[in-house]
């Protein structure tokens, strides 16, 4: 493989309906010689892909943040025995991170303020936000200053304080607004020390997938979208910015969206 390239696709949450799209928009994008990255809760449940390029498989939890340091740490050192590179992650051209928590068993989205707990907002902070700067730190913080790397951080509408009309669902729009604020700050930073990286948050739209499903039944079938119209167009946008668009809300169709 050349060594002298960046072209490596790291995708977080590849076990997700969207992560595992946005793996197959970079498969069929990607040159030979590139690999792909796959970084998930529980990596051997990630299906089996039938390729040429190099898979590498690695572990990221973000329920537990604390542990994030320690994860990603683990998951370098799996990363450069499996490719042979001391530094594998300089060869990256992209980072996808398509993670996000609304509910599971344990966790409804809040409708009224009595909702409201400690421990969900914690949940979702965690996975939502905190999760997701950490390993963008832990990840840039071995980085070359001048290498040219795109980053897609999923985000979400509801996120945007300014176009909050309905109110509910505390957690997750607070998380999500959290990770807008901490991806705005991270990109005025990344301005000065790696100039050449473009970092956007990236709304995906009402997707079929396990977070939307509760909900998707009060959407109109033709405002659905496949994870796989998702991430041809989200990729689309990543690829068509530029440095100077590091901070700012995006949509599917790449239209901006105040925070």
């Amino acid at each position: 493989m050349t060594q002298d390239t960046h072209h490596d696709v790291l995708v977080v949450g590849a076990s997700g309906a969207i992560g595992q799209a946005l793996v197959n928009q970079a498969l069929a994008h990607l040159p030979s010689e590139a690999r792909l990255i796959r970084m998930a809760r529980n990596p051997k449940s990630l299906p089996r892909l039938t390729t040429a390029h190099q898979i590498i498989d690695l572990a990221m939890d973000f329920s537990d943040s604390a542990q994030v340091p320690m994860l990603f740490n683990q998951a370098h050192q799996d990363w450069s025995a499996a490719t042979g590179l001391e530094q594998p992650l300089a060869h990256l051209g992209q980072i996808w991170i398509a993670t996000g928590l609304l509910h599971d068993a344990e966790l409804q989205p809040e409708k009224r303020h009595q909702a409201l707990s400690a421990q969900a907002l914690q949940r979702s902070f965690s996975v939502n936000a905190i999760g997701p700067s950490l390993l963008l730190s832990q990840i840039l913080a071995v980085l070359p200053r001048r290498i040219m790397l795109k980053i897609g951080v999923l985000s979400a509408r509801v996120g945007s304080i300014s176009d909050n009309r309905m109110g509910g669902w505390y957690s997750y729009r607070a998380s999500k607004a959290a990770l807008n604020m901490l991806l705005k700050t991270l990109a005025i930073e990344l301005a000065r020390t790696h100039p050449n990286i473009t970092l956007l948050g990236m709304q995906p739209g009402t997707t079929q997938s396990a977070l939307s499903a509760p909900f998707s039944r009060h959407v109109a079938p033709d405002a659905l979208q496949s994870p796989e119209f998702t991430a041809q167009h989200l990729y689309q946008v990543l690829q068509q910015c530029q440095p100077s668009d590091s901070g700012k809300l995006l949509d599917f169709m790449g239209e901006f969206f105040e925070p």
